[in-house]
């Protein structure tokens, strides 16, 4: 039985009215949007729980943290408050380099040390009534962890103690430090002085920013304005690629460490608290990230030719497809090594006879669980 003319004119107008929404330019073409889940194999799921199972060290509290890919890679209790002995001086570094960069001059300004500043522990074996400037007394701070320098430090920025432990918690509550607080300068243990892993990875980080700080903590013996000094960070000349940053020991405390360590231009930061080994405990920790995590450049490549590396064009003419420069870094878990994918996304102009060598066709994308984390230029060839 012939159709009502109604539901034929129906049939028509919805036609046209999808031919409208498809538009008629030609379409840019992609490989397929949504790439096929990937299950963990038995090894990547081991490889997973190991890495993320806490493994044999003394601390309870550190991190390991990737600068380059500013990615935390490893940790436990980050947030934990506790006490953090010399590391305190990070804070005291900061504040005093920061002046430095504030005021010009401030960092050769002379500062006489007085009887008062002499404290006990670690010192820089400073004498009263001797001048020294700001920069040497930041020598004696850094690198045998002097109390001394410290004390001399915060009464010359603030003018006394009291004022400049005052502006080290003002500035821990600017960085939004809300696990640090600072009852003196130097780190000796004292109710209401604490701090946390985290906290200590964002002042390590403001301190990276100056060179000065870099050139200090990397340096492991050198005599300043007559005094010798020598580092008490056991890693510098020991471990391949540390270079820096600060130690700190109090019988509250136990042994804390900052430990900085740059291989093939990239560089990794670890924190430890409240440990009773903490240069054993800082090996395990870059050895067990270095098992664990890698760059993409040592995990994937991009050198072989497959069929979605060419075209044919109506002429039945063969054109590579050739990404530009070099493929994205991606810092990868072991587990994720066979999760980046490529993709591609080709844009031509719809007449071949207009294709040439060197052409951009488009856009290979590096993807991550369904997130684009680089991209290079696709170009004809």
């Amino acid at each position: 039985m012939p159709l009502p003319v109604h539901r034929i004119l129906i049939t028509l107008c919805l036609g046209l009215m999808a031919l409208l929404t498809v538009g008629f330019t030609p379409p840019t073409l992609v490989d397929r949007e949504v790439a096929p889940t990937q299950r963990r194999t038995l090894g990547q799921l081991r490889q997973q729980a190991l890495v993320q199972n806490a493994p044999a060290v003394q601390s309870g509290a550190y991190l390991v943290y990737d600068v380059t890919a500013e990615t935390m890679l490893m940790a436990v209790n980050p947030d934990t408050s506790l006490p953090q002995a010399s590391l305190t001086k990070l804070m005291t570094a900061l504040l005093v380099l920061e002046r430095g960069a504030a005021e010009p001059g401030f960092l050769q300004s002379s500062v006489t040390v007085q009887a008062g500043d002499l404290l006990g522990g670690a010192s820089m074996n400073l004498i009263a009534g001797e001048t020294l400037t700001v920069a040497d007394l930041l020598w004696g701070l850094l690198i045998p962890s002097g109390n001394d320098a410290a004390m001399a430090l915060a009464r010359h920025t603030a003018g006394s103690v009291d004022a400049f432990v005052q502006a080290m918690n003002r500035r821990a509550d600017e960085l939004g430090l809300t696990g640090t607080q600072f009852a003196n300068p130097e780190g000796l243990d004292a109710s209401g002085h604490f701090s946390s892993a985290r906290d200590i990875l964002v002042l390590t980080r403001r301190n990276w920013d100056y060179p000065l700080f870099r050139q200090i903590v990397g340096t492991a013996a050198v005599t300043v304005a007559g005094h010798p000094l020598r580092t008490t960070n056991q890693l510098l000349g020991t471990l391949a690629g540390a270079n820096g940053v600060k130690t700190g020991t109090t019988d509250a405390a136990g042994q804390c460490l900052v430990a900085s360590v740059e291989r093939d231009g990239r560089q990794r930061l670890a924190v430890i608290l409240g440990s009773g080994d903490r240069y054993t405990d800082v090996r395990t920790l870059y050895a067990q990230a270095d098992t664990y995590f890698a760059w993409s450049g040592s995990v994937a490549g991009t050198g072989r030719l497959t069929s979605l590396d060419r075209m044919v064009d109506g002429a039945d003419r063969v054109w590579l497809l050739r990404p530009q420069g070099e493929p994205p870094a991606i810092l990868l878990p072991a587990w994720q090594r066979h999760d980046l994918q490529t993709f591609r996304r080709l844009d031509l102009p719809p007449l071949p006879e207009t294709w040439q060598p060197g052409l951009t066709a488009g856009t290979l994308e590096w993807r991550l669980a369904g997130q684009v984390v680089g991209t290079q230029t696709l170009v004809l060839e």
